[in-house]
């Protein structure tokens, strides 16, 4: 297949995920009901915003006060906001330094702000690592590129920033449009439906 670049997504792929968490957390917060706060996630507007880094910390915070008739605590929002995050083991990030012998390995996820100190502060905690950055030759976030998975464009600047060709990379994620996004593009790729699935890497390469 001649693999020279693998690229990971990080939320049940690395990190453990349960994204139902942080809408429960906000439904107790709020009295909103779950479905109703579950959706938003899905519609354009402020959270998809911050995703894409047009929206401040501070003013994500103040949003979801507005949307939701509320005065909760920076603290309180920022908690309920990072609940789905679960644990880093350790064998997931040192299965990417030991691929980084054979292969350039990249990581593309749509996050945010908040949830790279919380998740960065849980890679410190179980490899004694600041960041991601000690497991990957580059990371790309969409907070900071300002476009988010699935769209197109996302894919190409990371083609172009690290100049790949798209039928040598290999792309790992656990949601299935984003998948389709890069396939279009000609890159390959490998649905993760349980993350440990990663280390079956060797049958895909």
């Amino acid at each position: 297949m001649n693999i020279k670049t693998i690229i990971f997504d990080l939320g049940g792929v690395i990190i453990d995920l349960d994204f139902k968490r942080t809408p429960e957390a906000f439904s107790q917060l709020t009295g909103w009901k779950f479905d109703d706060i579950f959706e938003m996630y899905f519609k354009p507007g402020l959270l998809q915003n911050y995703e894409k880094g047009l929206v401040t910390d501070q003013e994500l915070r103040s949003g979801i006060n507005d949307l939701f008739g509320t005065q909760l605590s920076d603290n309180q929002i920022d908690e309920a906001w990072c609940a789905m995050l679960g644990h880093v083991p350790k064998a997931r990030l040192d299965f990417m330094n030991e691929l980084r012998n054979k292969y350039q390995v990249l990581v593309l996820s749509n996050t945010n702000a908040i949830h790279v100190r919380a998740f960065n502060q849980t890679i410190k905690k179980v490899s004694g690592e600041d960041s991601l950055d000690a497991f990957a030759d580059k990371v790309y976030f969409s907070h900071e590129m300002k476009m988010r998975k699935p769209d197109l464009e996302i894919y190409e600047e990371l083609l172009n920033q690290s100049n790949l060709k798209a039928e040598e990379c290999l792309f790992l994620d656990d949601t299935q449009h984003n998948l389709d996004g890069a396939a279009q593009l000609g890159i390959r790729t490998m649905h993760i439906t349980h993350p440990d699935l990663i280390f079956n890497l060797a049958a895909h390469v």
